[in-house]
């Protein structure tokens, strides 16, 4: 008999022991309603609201590329004037 202690065993992590970790079932988070455009910008196809609290004179923009569509009260003429840099937007039928 020596005076050396006895080694340890070494350890192996290549199998390690399995280990059942429970699952959480959770749901996707719902997306976000897609906004209600009802016209679309003829240049660049970015979809516009227009709001009704707008007097008749004021000018539409179109929010993406600042091309000017018409006033608010071409929005609301029946039918729309050919002159609008806009259309409306085709809904789906629900």
């Amino acid at each position: 008999m020596s005076d050396e202690p006895k080694r340890r065993p070494i350890l192996s992590l290549k199998n390690p022991p399995k280990v059942v970790v429970p699952e959480v079932v959770k749901k996707p988070p719902e997306p976000p309603p897609a906004p209600q455009f009802d016209w679309k910008c003829k240049p660049c196809g970015a979809g516009i609201f227009i709001d009704e609290a707008l007097g008749d004179e004021a000018v539409i923009r179109c929010p993406s590329c600042n091309a000017k569509l018409g006033t608010a009260g071409d929005f609301r003429a029946e039918p729309p004037p050919a002159r609008l840099r806009a259309r409306p937007v085709k809904r789906p039928n629900a």
